[in-house]
């Protein structure tokens, strides 16, 4: 654990207000080895799972992950598309 104090520079540039929209569920990482591509998940709520293809989540269903995107199918069938944030 580092000991050092953040400048106000390095903290000003290194926290981005509304970065990204927590009332939306998000994709936060995507990553792999040897189980396969696995992706972090955050919804609404603040819950924040790894989740790999076929898992449910709270989000619904991991039905594909790539190296740009996540597919997830909910309890009505309606297929969500999400991307890392920009």
């Amino acid at each position: 654990m580092s000991t050092e104090t953040t400048s106000p520079e390095t903290a000003l540039s290194a926290t981005h207000v509304d970065a990204i929209d927590l009332s939306k569920p998000q994709l936060l990482g995507l990553f792999g080895g040897g189980d396969g591509p696995r992706a972090l998940l955050r919804s609404p709520d603040g819950t924040i799972v790894t989740a790999s293809v076929a898992d449910v989540t709270p989000l619904g269903e991991v039905i594909a992950i790539t190296d740009t995107y996540v597919l997830l199918r909910d309890e009505d069938a309606t297929i969500r598309r999400l991307t890392l944030p920009a």
